[in-house]
C-alpha cells in the first residue's frame, strides 16, 4: 500500500493495547529535592525498562517531568562572525557523532575487528566538534556557542494530591506519572500481580536513596471491590435458596439433593469457561440466579417425592428403581424442554458486540452453562440420589408421612383451590380481566419508561475533564489546578486526586494546553463517615468547581468507560452530534447552532462544542522570490524555524545506558517575542544577516487548533451528557428541533453517536433477532406439543410476566437499556417453563384419566402444580433480590437485569397460577382426540402404528 506523507514521518505500529488496556498508574515520588528533570531520567531510564520487562505489558506512557537534553545555544551574530550558517552546526552535529566499523585486522591467525568510536559521549564532546576550519585553525561548536543541560518544551504538567489516615495529607505539584496498559486479551488480575511484584522489586533495588513509586490507580482494587460484591450477593442467594426450598418440601434429605446441584453446576460452568477463556468476574458470575439454576431439579424432586408419597403397595413391588425411573420419565421431557427454552431466551444476548458484547456475552455463557450442567444433573444423578436416600421409606410398609407438615402451604393449597373453582367458571372474565391489565401497563410504560443504553456503571472513582478558555499557555494554567486540587480533596470521601494539564510526550493523547484531567480516587464506600451517594458526591464536586471558576467547563465520567467510549464512538458523552462537511467555518457556526438548541433542552448537562474554535497562530508564509534573491532556499528557513526556534531534536547523546536529545537552538532573545522573531536574521550564503520578516509574510491569523476526521472527511462534534432524562428521548427531541430549526447547506450532513449511536445499533440487532429468538422457541414449543394450542397457552406467561417487569422499572425509575432487556429476555424464558410444566401437567392428567374433562384436568392440574411453580418462581424472584438491592461497586449494570427479572416473576406468580388455567380452558376446550398430547406419546402412536 502507498502512502503518502513527509520525508521525516516515520509510521509505528501503536501498543498493542485495547481501550480497556490501561490497569495501573503510578508517580515517581522523592523526599531528597531531586529536580523534575532527575526523576524525569529514573522514570525513563530505569523504571520503564524494567516495567516493560514484565510479560503481557503492552505500552508504559509517561506523563510531566522534564525531558533531559543538550542544547546548544548559539545567536546569529556568533554565526555571522564566523560565516557559517545554523545549518553548518546542524550537519557538524550530526556527522561528528557517528561510531563506524572497519572490518578486521588480521595479525598471522588473529583477527582484530576494527571499531572507530566517534559518538558523543559526554557535554565536553559536544563543544570540541568541529564545524570548519579557518586558515588552519579550527572553529569549535564551544566558539559559535555554549552547551547546556536543559529540556524541550513543557507539553504537560502532572501533579497529585493524596490524603489517607495512616500519611495525612500531601501534595506535589510536578511530578512524574506512568501509565501502564497491557496487552489485548490479557487477564488483568494476573497483570496486576506481575506490575505489583515488579514494583516491589524495584523500590528495593534499583531506584536512587529517597525515590520511589506510589501506585495511584490499579484496575485491581475495582476488581476486588466487585469481587467482593460477587460474593455478598452469591451467598444471599444461596441462603435465600436453601430457606424457601426447606419451607416448600419439608425434608432435609431432599433440601440436601436439590442444594447439591448448586456446586456441581458451577463446577460445570466453571470448567466450560475456562475451556473458552471467559474469566471469573462480576460480569459473567454478577446475575447468577441459583433459584433458576435449582428449578430443574426442585421439579424431579418434588414430583418423585409426590409419586412416593402416594404409591400404593402395588406399585411398590415393582422396586424403586423402576418407581422413580417412571417417576423421572413424567417430568424429564418438560425439565429438558424448559431449559432449552431458557438457554435459546439468551440467543440474542449471544448475538451482541462491542461494549454490550464485553458486558452481558460472559453473563450470558455462565448461565447457559451452569443450567446445562444443573439439567444433566438432574435427569441423571437426582432419580439416583433420591432413590439411595428414600428407599427405605419406599419399601417400609408403614413409612409415615416423608415430609413435616406444612400447615401455611396447606392453608394456602385449600384457598388457591377455591380461588381457582371460582375463576374457571369465569374464564372468559378471567382472562379478559388479566390481558387488559396488560394491554394497560404495556401502553403506560410505551410512554412512561424512556431509553439508555447502559446504566451509569460505577468504576468506584471520576474521571474529570476541564476546558479552559481556547489559547491559554500552559504556564497560564499551571496556578489554577492547585486550586482545584484543593476544592476536590476537602472531601473525606476523596482518596487521590491526580491531575494531568496538556498532554503527554508520546502523542498518544494530543490534547492542547487548555485541556485537564483530573482522575479522582475515593475511598472504599463503608469508609465514608458521611453518609452521601456517589451521585451527590459528584453534584457537589461539580458545584463547587463552577463557583470557583467561572468560564471553565467540566465534564464528569469514569476511565474505563471513558477509554472504551472514546476509542469507538469518538467522544465520551452519552450524545455525540457530528456535524460532518469540508469547510471548518461553516461547520462550526453549524455546530453553535445545535449547541443553542442543546442548552435549552431539559436533561442537557456538561454541553459543548469537543474541538477548540479558532485561536491566532502566528504564520510565516515565505516569499520564495524574496529568499531565492538572497541565495537563501526555502528549506534553511524552515530549518531555523523547526529547530533554531521550536527545538526540534538534531542528534543523540548516549550517557551509559541512556540516551538523551541534543538540540541546537537560538537564544531566548530571539524566540521571545513576535518582534524578536520577526528580526531573526537568516544568514545567507555570502555572510549577509537578513531578517525574517524580509523573507516572509508573518501575521498573526485565527486558525483552528484541532482538525478531527471520521472515515475521510472533516468533523465537528457538539457533546453533552444527559441526566435526569433518557437518551432515546432526548434525542428523538433534538432530531425534531434541528430539522425544524436548521437547514443544512448542500455537501454537510448530521450524525448522531455516543452512546445513543450504540443504543440504536442494539436496537436493530434485538430487531432482528428478538423474533427469530421467539421463532426458535415457538418451534420449539410445537416439537414438544405438536398442537398449537398448548404453545399459545405455555407463550401467553410471556406478556403475563411482562408487565411485572415494566412496573418495577417504573417504581424503580429506571429507563429501558441492554442491561434491562436482557433481564426481559431472562424473564421471558423462565416464565416460559411455567407455561410448560402446566401445560404438560394437564395433558398428562388427559392422557392417563380418559374420562377426565378438560374442566377438571386444568383444576386438578392447577392444585398439583401449585408447590413446583411456587417453588421455582419464588426461587428464581428470591435468588436475585440481593442482586436486585446490591449497590457496591460493580453492580450498576446488573441491578436493571434482576428488578425486570425480579418484578417479573412476580406478576407471573399472581397471575400464571391464576390465568393460566382459564386460558388452557378457553383455548383447549375439549379433549384432543386428533393426535397425540405430546412427543413421546405421538412417537409412541407411530410405533404401535407400524
Amino acid at each position: 500500500m502507498y502512502l503518502d506523507i513527509p520525508d521525516d514521518v516515520v509510521p509505528q505500529l501503536a501498543p498493542m493495547s485495547s481501550p480497556v488496556g490501561e490497569i495501573y498508574r503510578y508517580v515517581v515520588e522523592t523526599t531528597e529535592n531531586h529536580t523534575p528533570m532527575e526523576i524525569r531520567t529514573i522514570q525513563d531510564w530505569i523504571i520503564m525498562p524494567k516495567l516493560l520487562q514484565i510479560p503481557g505489558i503492552a505500552d508504559v506512557v509517561t506523563f510531566g517531568g522534564l525531558p533531559k537534553q543538550f542544547h546548544i545555544v548559539t545567536t546569529p551574530e556568533k554565526l555571522s562572525r564566523y560565516k557559517l550558517e545554523y545549518s553548518d552546526i546542524v550537519d557538524a552535529v550530526q556527522k561528528n557523532n557517528l561510531n563506524t566499523g572497519g572490518n578486521v585486522l588480521w595479525q598471522g591467525e588473529q583477527g582484530f575487528p576494527i571499531r572507530s568510536l566517534g559518538a558523543i559521549r559526554e557535554l565536553k564532546d559536544i563543544e570540541q566538534i568541529v564545524v570548519k576550519e579557518e586558515n588552519g585553525v579550527p572553529v569549535f561548536i564551544r566558539d559559535v556557542g555554549s552547551v547546556e543541560i536543559s529540556h524541550p518544551i513543557p507539553s504537560g504538567v502532572l501533579g497529585y494530591t493524596i490524603q489517607n489516615e495512616e500519611e495525612g495529607k500531601f501534595d506535589v505539584d510536578s511530578s512524574v506519572q506512568g501509565l501502564i496498559a497491557m496487552r489485548r486479551w490479557g487477564d488483568s488480575n494476573e497483570m496486576g500481580e506481575r506490575i505489583r511484584e515488579k514494583i516491589k522489586e524495584i523500590n528495593e533495588n534499583y531506584l536512587p536513596k529517597g525515590v520511589k513509586i506510589r501506585n495511584t490507580y490499579d484496575r485491581s482494587d475495582l476488581v476486588n471491590y466487585t469481587i467482593r460484591t460477587i460474593g455478598v450477593t452469591l451467598f444471599e442467594g444461596v441462603s435465600i435458596v436453601t430457606l424457601v426450598l426447606m419451607f416448600f418440601l419439608g425434608s432435609a434429605r431432599a433440601t440436601l439433593v436439590v442444594v447439591t446441584t448448586i456446586p456441581i453446576s458451577m463446577l460445570f460452568a466453571f470448567l466450560m469457561m475456562q475451556l473458552t477463556g471467559i474469566p471469573a468476574s462480576l460480569l459473567s458470575l454478577g446475575a447468577i440466579d441459583f433459584g433458576i439454576i435449582v428449578d430443574g431439579a426442585v421439579i424431579m424432586v418434588e414430583n418423585i417425592m409426590r409419586r412416593y408419597k402416594e404409591a400404593s403397595q402395588n406399585d411398590k413391588t415393582i422396586g424403586i428403581n423402576s418407581f422413580t425411573t417412571t417417576a423421572a420419565g413424567e417430568v424429564g421431557q418438560e425439565i429438558f424442554f424448559s431449559i432449552m427454552i431458557i438457554v435459546l431466551a439468551y440467543l440474542p444476548i449471544f448475538s451482541f458486540e462491542r461494549i454490550e458484547g464485553r458486558l452481558f456475552k460472559p453473563m450470558a455463557f455462565t448461565i447457559s452453562y451452569a443450567i446445562l450442567g444443573a439439567m444433566i444433573f438432574s435427569l441423571t444423578a437426582i432419580p439416583v440420589f433420591m432413590t439411595m436416600l428414600y428407599k427405605k421409606y419406599f419399601e417400609s410398609s408403614n413409612p409415615g408421612p416423608i415430609e413435616w407438615h406444612n400447615h401455611i402451604y396447606d392453608w394456602v393449597e385449600k384457598k388457591y383451590a377455591i380461588l381457582i373453582a371460582v375463576l374457571i367458571k369465569k374464564s372468559k372474565k378471567t382472562v379478559a380481566a388479566a390481558f387488559a391489565l396488560v394491554l394497560i401497563v404495556v401502553t403506560i410504560g410505551a410512554f412512561k419508561i424512556g431509553s439508555e443504553y447502559l446504566p451509569e456503571l460505577d468504576e468506584g472513582g471520576f474521571n474529570l475533564r476541564v476546558f479552559f478558555p481556547a489559547g491559554v499557555s500552559l504556564g497560564g494554567m499551571k496556578k489554577f489546578v492547585p486550586k482545584m486540587r484543593e476544592i476536590i480533596s476537602k472531601n473525606e470521601q476523596v482518596a487521590v486526586v491526580l491531575s494531568q494539564l496538556g498532554r503527554n510526550d508520546d502523542g498518544t493523547d494530543p490534547l492542547p494546553a487548555n485541556r485537564l484531567e483530573i482522575l479522582v480516587g475515593l475511598k472504599d464506600y463503608s469508609q465514608w463517615k458521611e453518609k452521601i451517594t456517589k451521585t451527590e458526591l459528584l453534584i457537589r464536586l461539580r458545584n463547587d468547581l463552577e463557583i470557583n471558576f467561572p468560564g471553565v467547563r467540566f465534564s464528569f465520567s469514569q476511565p474505563i468507560m471513558d477509554n472504551l467510549s472514546e476509542a469507538i464512538m469518538g467522544t465520551i458523552a452519552d450524545l455525540g452530534v457530528f456535524v460532518v462537511g469540508n469547510d471548518l467555518k461553516v461547520m462550526r457556526k453549524i455546530g453553535e447552532e445545535i449547541l443553542d438548541i442543546v442548552k435549552d433542552m431539559h436533561g442537557a448537562s456538561e454541553y459543548g462544542i469537543e474541538q477548540e474554535g479558532e485561536t491566532p497562530q502566528l504564520t510565516v508564509k515565505i516569499d520564495r522570490e524574496q529568499a531565492a534573491r538572497y541565495g537563501i532556499s526555502v528549506s534553511k528557513i524552515q530549518q531555523v524555524i523547526e529547530s533554531g526556534v521550536g527545538m526540534q531534536k538534531v542528534s543523540t547523546l548516549f550517557e551509559g545506558p541512556y540516551r538523551f536529545g541534543i538540540v541546537v537552538r537560538y537564544s531566548n532573545d530571539y524566540r521571545a517575542t513576535i518582534k524578536s522573531f520577526q528580526n531573526l536574521p537568516i544568514i545567507s550564503p555570502s555572510g549577509e544577516r537578513v531578517p525574517m520578516s524580509q523573507l516572509a509574510d508573518i501575521q498573526l491569523i485565527d486558525g483552528p487548533t484541532m482538525i478531527f476526521r471520521q472515515q475521510g472527511r472533516r468533523t465537528l462534534t457538539v457533546r453533552t451528557n444527559i441526566r435526569g432524562r433518557d437518551q432515546g428521548g432526548f434525542v428523538s427531541e433534538l432530531q425534531k428541533k434541528v430539522t425544524e430549526k436548521m437547514k443544512l447547506p448542500e455537501g454537510y450532513r448530521i450524525e448522531y453517536g455516543g452512546q445513543y449511536e450504540n443504543l440504536a445499533r442494539v436496537g436493530k440487532r434485538l430487531a432482528i433477532v428478538l423474533p427469530i429468538t421467539i421463532l426458535i422457541i415457538f418451534s420449539l414449543l410445537f416439537g414438544l406439543y405438536r398442537n398449537l394450542k398448548y404453545v399459545y397457552v405455555a407463550l401467553a406467561c410471556i406478556p403475563l410476566s411482562l408487565i411485572g417487569g415494566m412496573v418495577a422499572m417504573m417504581m424503580r425509575g429506571y429507563y429501558f437499556n441492554v442491561s434491562s432487556g436482557v433481564g426481559f429476555i431472562s424473564l421471558f424464558g423462565i416464565a416460559t417453563m411455567a407455561g410448560v410444566l402446566f401445560v404438560s401437567r394437564t395433558n398428562h392428567l388427559l392422557r392417563d384419566n380418559k374420562n377426565m374433562t378438560v374442566l377438571d384436568a386444568v383444576e386438578k392440574a392447577a392444585i398439583i402444580q401449585l408447590r413446583p411453580m411456587l417453588m421455582t418462581m419464588l426461587l428464581a424472584l428470591l435468588g436475585l433480590i440481593p442482586a436486585t438491592l446490591a449497590s457496591g461497586v460493580g453492580s450498576d449494570v446488573q441491578r436493571p437485569l434482576a428488578t425486570v427479572i425480579v418484578g417479573g416473576l412476580a406478576s407471573a406468580l399472581l397471575l400464571v397460577l391464576t390465568v393460566l388455567p382459564s386460558l388452557y380452558l378457553l383455548i383447549v376446550k375439549e379433549r384432543d382426540t386428533s393426535f397425540s398430547l405430546d412427543t413421546i406419546s405421538y412417537l409412541a402412536t407411530i410405533r404401535n402404528k407400524s
